[in-house]
């Protein structure tokens, strides 16, 4: 299936657009939209007493089993002494909670505790129902080359995160 909507992003002489234009044009749409994302979710968190950086290390809880402040601390780039903060405010406001991991009680596991997920819920409901119908626009296989940026990109991004986050420490 050929998406009709795909098709008019394919305008005239966008074949013979040069790459290179094309990628610096991509990369500066993706900036923007991470910082709309950024105000969106920043917005989100004001909502809720919370920080930007407290709504993401929530979204790593959503999205991880057992997860520890190290954890935390090594995924998003954020000094141990950061996260504890982090994780002191989410649990002060029901976010979470901190548990003794029952195969070994010397390890202390954070847990989402689920209390303003349908509040969460509701707050982005709009922007993900108009985010599927945008996809929704599109076939199977641009779908999934989407997808594969996407996750490349995922992946480069947390790579830099890597690389910058251990480069500024002594």
């Amino acid at each position: 299936m050929v998406s009709r909507r795909s098709d008019q992003h394919e305008g005239p002489g966008r074949a013979q657009e040069p790459v290179a234009a094309l990628v610096e044009q991509l990369m500066t749409a993706l900036r923007d939209q991470a910082s709309r994302g950024l105000m969106l979710h920043g917005a989100v968190a004001e909502r809720f007493g919370l920080n930007f950086t407290d709504l993401k290390c929530l979204d790593l809880l959503r999205s991880e089993q057992e997860l520890t402040a190290g954890r935390i601390a090594a995924a998003t780039g954020l000094s141990t002494s950061a996260v504890t903060t982090v994780l002191d405010r989410l649990e002060r406001r029901g976010f979470v909670e901190r548990r003794r991991a029952p195969e070994d009680r010397r390890k202390v596991v954070v847990v989402p505790t689920g209390r303003h997920d349908a509040e969460m819920q509701h707050l982005f409901a709009g922007f993900g129902e108009e985010v599927a119908a945008i996809l929704g626009d599109y076939d199977a296989d641009r779908l999934a080359f989407f997808l594969e940026i996407t996750r490349r990109l995922d992946a480069a991004a947390r790579e830099a995160t890597v690389r910058l986050t251990e480069g500024g420490r002594a």
